[in-house]
């Protein structure tokens, strides 16, 4: 009997559950719900719609300002670094497209791109603090301008300064001082600065290539690490190199991307020394900025070093020569 009514009961059971099921799809409830349902999906539909529609005018407006970019670029640039021979130095990692930009703007201002250098990440890698102090004091004779109290991340940025401009020396010094390198005459600087730049090659701090003496520094910043505290102790120890750049030359600038903490444009602009001698373009790396960056670079050249792109401090864009 008592399987009986168990059996009784589970039939009842499903018949009221397909009652249920017949009056939810059917009638009033089955308007209510799907009609609802019909609401958001048409909803969803309009804003998607919508939303492309946006991306559709945002992508004609970016196509328009490119060409706009385009074909004001060598009226804005024409002539004004004519002849000067430029080395782009790219640091932490930019986008190749954004260093290739650079370049691009650089040479429609007349200016010719004579070395492509990278400063690799063991320059700044914490972990190879001993190798670069003992490849610094290895160096040191043959670098002018240093002796055994010289940092070695300030010996090495004279290296490289000495490695790719041949017979230029920094503030303070004479050809006398050559006496001391393995190099005393000065006829043979280019020999002396070919093993600077052989050593630095060597050792992996820097890659790339020369092809004549340069006069300028566009340095191309990536976006660094991820961490702030990182990305600001990277920074600093570039913004150190730049500033030994700037000894040898009036015309360094660094390009770097949107404002990011710690990012190489705020430790130069945040450093009295650093920023009375480099200029800085925040995004300078976009198809904006880099009309800026030969236009900065012709600036400093002519006395005026400074600060450009959006941001407290700066000024949006460089004057014209």
């Amino acid at each position: 009997m008592k399987d009986f009514r168990y059996h009784v009961v589970s039939l009842v059971a499903v018949f009221l559950a397909l009652a249920v099921g017949v009056v939810l799809g059917s009638g009033p409830m089955r308007d209510a719900l799907v009609g609802d349902l019909s609401d958001q999906i048409s909803s969803l539909e309009e804003e998607a719609e919508s939303a492309r529609a946006d991306a559709d005018a945002a992508q004609a407006q970016t196509t328009t300002a490119q060409q706009f970019t385009d074909e004001a670029a060598p009226a804005l640039l024409s002539e004004t670094l004519l002849g000067v021979a430029v080395a782009t130095v790219e640091v932490a990692g930019p986008d190749p497209q954004d260093s290739s930009g650079v370049r691009d703007r650089l040479v429609q201002a007349g200016a010719t791109v004579a070395a492509e250098i990278v400063i690799e990440e063991a320059w700044t890698n914490p972990d190879q603090t001993a190798f670069r102090s003992s490849l610094a004091s290895t160096m040191a004779p043959n670098v002018v301008g240093v002796d055994d109290a010289t940092s070695p991340t300030t010996v090495l940025s004279h290296a490289l300064a000495q490695a790719l401009m041949p017979g230029v020396l920094p503030p303070g010094s004479t050809e006398d001082d050559l006496s001391g390198t393995d190099f005393p005459d000065p006829a043979n600087a280019a020999e002396r600065s070919a093993l600077l730049l052989d050593l630095l090659v060597e050792a992996e701090l820097v890659s790339g290539t020369t092809t004549a003496p340069i006069e300028s520094f566009a340095i191309i910043a990536g976006p660094g690490a991820e961490d702030d505290a990182a990305r600001a102790e990277l920074s600093s120890s570039l913004a150190a190199t730049a500033v030994v750049l700037a000894d040898y030359t009036a015309g360094v600038a660094v390009a770097s991307g949107p404002d990011a903490p710690g990012d190489l444009a705020s430790a130069v602009q945040n450093s009295p020394d650093a920023s009375a001698v480099v200029a800085t373009v925040v995004e300078g790396t976009d198809s904006y900025g880099q009309i800026s960056v030969p236009l900065a670079i012709s600036q400093a050249f002519s006395g005026t070093v400074g600060h450009y792109g959006p941001g407290e401090g700066r000024t949006l864009v460089p004057p014209t020569p």
